[in-house]
Order: structure tokens, then sequence, then C-alpha cells
């Protein structure tokens, strides 16, 4: 999950000035003030994965772009500009120059947001599809590269290409932040939760599909081994972004993202489980402790089973 802020390169002759931050903090401060309320009921049922009831005021639902409002579509656009303008992985200039309230709709096709009991987002993971107007092979030379595959250079998807997929199989994980402001506390700790939660239940329901992305070890990477995927992850690379590109930014650190491709579990369901039970258990200091204990004990078990070992 994004979390925390970027470090600017010193005397960088794009760094924000002030009327750049004097515009982020209005923009930042106007989405934390907005409420919606009426979105998971919007998106009824139409969901895709919805995690509700579960003792934390929490609600957070998976939904694909044409089944809410515009208004809505805007709301999780906004969010997003907000929250990594915030963490200084856009360009507070770029956004203000072009007059931003929210990011510039992209190929995302399942969005899964998390809201407290007031209809604030307070979290938010996309999953971006392929560009490509006919379905292709994963290694045919033609296809459309997924984002991360042009920032870091890279082919994610000629190595899966004996798997019978297509590029209508391929979602990029995309933008996955809590919001900034939320308190150390439970609520804090249950967001990204729940949205990996309401994320997984939405593969499965779209038949297990082959995920890319990028992230820092401490990031994505971690939650995604946690719950059993097995990403392949090509280390070294040198993304870059133009600096036409609102992220241009958020590669410029000593330690970016490293890209990695995965293919969903077979198992998953099981993970999913565990963090379902997790959520709605006994809502004390340990909970997150005892969740995170069963689901490496869930690894260890699998890990264990792939070498022939006997799990009892």
């Amino acid at each position: 999950m994004t979390t925390s802020k970027l470090t600017a390169i010193p005397g960088d002759q794009h760094r924000d000035g002030p009327l750049d931050l004097t515009y982020a903090r209005a923009l930042v401060a106007l989405h934390r003030s907005l409420r919606y309320p009426d979105l998971p009921t919007t998106v009824g049922a139409a969901a895709l994965s919805r995690v509700e009831q579960l003792g934390d005021g929490l609600t957070t639902v998976a939904f694909s772009s044409d089944a809410v409002e515009e208004r809505h579509l805007q709301a999780v656009f906004g969010f997003r500009l907000a929250e990594f303008i915030d963490l200084s992985m856009m360009s507070s200039r770029t956004a203000r120059e072009t007059a931003l309230l929210a990011e510039p709709p992209d190929s995302t096709v399942v969005h899964t947001v998390c809201l407290d009991a007031d209809g604030r987002i307070l979290g938010y993971v996309g999953l971006l599809g392929s560009r490509d107007v006919l379905p292709r092979r994963l290694d045919d030379p033609a296809r459309s590269r997924f984002p991360v595959e042009a920032a870091h250079g890279v082919d994610l998807l000629a190595p899966f290409a004996d798997r019978g997929l297509t590029t209508r199989q391929v979602f990029e994980i995309k933008r996955f932040v809590r919001a900034g402001d939320v308190p150390a506390g439970q609520t804090r700790d249950r967001v990204p939760w729940h949205l990996i939660l309401a994320l997984g239940r939405s593969v499965l329901a779209m038949g297990r599909p082959l995920l890319v992305g990028d992230s820092r070890e401490n990031g994505a990477l971690r939650h995604l081994r946690l719950i059993g995927f097995d990403p392949l992850v090509i280390p070294d690379t040198r993304p870059t972004l133009p600096r036409t590109s609102l992220m241009w930014s958020s590669y410029l650190v000593p330690v970016p993202a490293v890209p990695f491709a995965s293919l969903v579990p077979e198992d998953l369901e099981r993970s999913l489980d565990a963090i379902e039970d997790g959520l709605a258990g006994t809502h004390d200091e340990s909970w997150q402790r005892r969740l995170m204990a069963r689901l490496s004990a869930n690894r260890r078990g699998r890990r264990q089973a792939g070498s022939g070992e006997v799990v009892s």
C-alpha cells in the first residue's frame, strides 16, 4: 500500500513551487472534505464484491466504471489525484498548470473503494485493463504495453504465453492507497485489508486473471506474497516517465518500485476467508497480528506441500 512520501531530488528544476504547493493543499483538503454515502447503494447488485458489516463501520465495494454515475467516477479519480499528490507521487505543478481537480480517466475497469460510515473515501485500489481493441496473445509483438511495462521497459506477459491467456485476461494493479490523514489505530490498519479482501473476491469472480504492476518490497508485493501469490519480479530496472506525466516524480527515488507479474493462486479463497475471519473477529489490539500469523502459516503450508512434505 502506498503510504509514505517520496524524497524530492535536491535542486531539481521541476520541483514544485509555492503556488504548486498551495494548489496541492487546497486540492487535498477539498477531496478529504467530500462524502459519498450513496455510493454503495448506487452500485447495488452490480458490485463485483462487497465487504461490510464487520463491526468497524467500513464498507468496501468493487465495481466497474459503468456501474456508477459520473460524479462517483469523479470522486474516485479525485481521491486518487489528491492522495498521490499528498504523497509527492504525482506532480502538483502539472496538476496546477492543467487545472486538474481529478486524475484524468484511464483504462481502469474495476474500482475498489473503502468508505467510512459517513461515506468518506479512505482507501482505493484499481485494476486497469489492456488497451487492445481485440484480444491478443501475450507474446504478440503487436499487443499494447501496460503502463508498468512502458515505465520499466520490460515485457511482463511473454513468460506466461504458454498459459493460453489473452490480453483481455491481464490487469494492472493501480493506485493502491490509503488516505494519508487517517490517524493511527484500528481503522487505519483495517482499510488495506478491506481493499485486499474485496480485490481478491473480484479477481476470483473475473476468472483468476494474470495480474501485473510495480511495487516496493514493503508495499503491495508483501501483501501479495502473504496471501499466496508467487510473483515474477524483474529487478534492477530503470523506470522513467516523461515530464508530462502526472506520475513522473514517483520513480525519482533511490529505491524505485520493481515490476512484477503473477497468476492468481488456486487457493486464494483460503487466504481471503482468513482475512474475512480476522476482520470479523475480536477487535482488540492483537487482531492484525493474529491475522498475519494465520496467513503466514498458510504460506508455510503451501511451501511444504509444494516440496512434497506431508502437511497435517
